[in-house]
């Protein structure tokens, strides 16, 4: 695989007229803005389903569990899929396999039926995610300069239109069903559609040696990571009623300043990565959430918490995808290996970091439970990078000029 010709390169479809470097910008980039439009258009509904299946939140909860369960298993294996059949196929194959699987969610009869299926589902999306991630990376040094971040941003403003979308549905009485049924159609055209405009190229081989420890590092800066990126969307609204005084119209305030914060930082954060490097600007993202954090937490007011959140946003916006940019171009590993590594950190971080705040807030409370836990965890994630992948190991902030502009 090493000997391959094209190994590394984008190559473009036979009979294309467009630039192919042009064509795989916009590919992945709608295959990231519907992945997020997906996952935002069915979450919304799940006090539906639950009422439906008439479970209690216990059941609700393990039901959601092991279809994370799915997920993580399937993030454990990407890199030996993706490896063998390329990050295209797996992008696009993938992406359109979970979206035929989404309208099973509405008719799932039954809660271990329904654990299947977004097991099933989790599992799937495994692969595109690490596929797409991969594909991104490829794109980046076709172009000569980051698009990471606003690919992430392009799959957060999705779950905001498809959280819209599942709004409008629900406001104008359109079942469940039909509306998995128009965002599976949606979701299935476009990959197929992505499939035409990315063009193929032969999965990366491994050019440096072979490293656990660089693994590992990528488990526990994503892992940690995402205590900070998840803690506002968990705790954000309990955060501003118990402790700013906030009514209850308030509560969902945070999470919308924070997304705001999240979406803004995303979109502009390529221009970051160029002008000073994707290390510097990972650790001055995690810096500036850990700040705003202990801003929120000093003061407790609720205007001090929506500008701490807005700002925590901002800061931890930057972190996943420049961790995704450096898995997915480092030398010691082959297509979609240091991806892998990185997706199984990710989701046990936001599996666990719920269960290990709540903990915490019972024995102290819950602001001291934020600073203390997801101040450790940026702290954590940054000793992480620093140790492996960011330290004396051969990474590169800037991307090559391919001569595309």
């Amino acid at each position: 695989m090493a000997g391959h010709p094209t190994a590394g390169r984008l190559t473009a479809p036979e009979g294309a007229i467009l630039n192919p470097t042009r064509r795989a910008v916009l590919g992945v980039a709608l295959l990231f803005f519907v992945n997020g439009m997906v996952v935002g258009g069915w979450l919304p509904r799940l006090p539906e389903i639950r009422d439906n299946l008439r479970l209690d939140l216990g059941t609700l909860g393990l039901t959601l569990a092991l279809g994370g369960l799915g997920s993580l298993l399937g993030s454990s294996i990407s890199g030996l899929i993706v490896g063998r059949v390329g990050s295209r196929r797996s992008a696009v194959v993938a992406a359109a396999a979970v979206y035929l699987f989404l309208p099973l969610i509405a008719v799932a009869p039954s809660a271990p039926l329904l654990a299947l299926t977004l097991a099933l589902m989790g599992f799937v999306d495994a692969q595109a995610d690490v596929g797409m991630n991969a594909v991104g990376v490829r794109v980046e040094e076709e172009v000569g300069r980051s698009v990471m971040t606003r690919l992430h941003g392009l799959w957060s403003l999705g779950t905001l239109v498809g959280s819209g979308f599942s709004a409008v549905a629900i406001l104008i009485g359109l079942g469940l069903g039909s509306q998995l049924m128009i965002l599976s159609i949606l979701g299935v055209a476009v990959a197929v559609y992505a499939a035409r405009l990315i063009p193929d190229s032969a999965p990366r081989p491994r050019t440096g040696d072979r490293s656990g420890r660089l693994a590992l590092g990528l488990m526990l800066a994503g892992g940690t990571a995402v205590f900070i990126e998840g803690a506002p969307f968990d705790w954000g609204a309990l955060y501003l009623i118990d402790f700013t005084g906030a009514g209850e119209a308030l509560a969902g305030t945070g999470v919308i300043v924070f997304t705001a914060g999240m979406l803004a930082g995303r979109l502009a954060g390529d221009h970051v990565v160029d002008r000073f490097g994707a290390i510097l600007t990972l650790y001055s993202g995690i810096g500036i959430s850990l700040l705003s954090l202990l801003f929120v937490v000093a003061l407790q007011t609720v205007v001090a918490t929506l500008i701490g959140f807005f700002v925590w946003g901002l800061g931890i916006s930057v972190a996943l995808p420049v961790l995704y940019k450096l898995a997915g171009s480092h030398p010691s590993f082959g297509e979609g290996s240091g991806l892998a590594a990185l997706t199984v950190g990710t989701r046990l971080g936001f599996m666990t970091a719920p269960a290990l705040i709540g903990v915490a807030a019972t024995a102290w409370s819950l602001p001291s439970a934020l600073a203390v836990v997801v101040g450790v965890a940026g702290i954590a994630s940054v000793l992480a990078v620093r140790l492996t992948i960011g330290g004396r190991e051969p990474v590169s902030d800037s991307i090559p000029d391919q001569g595309v502009s």
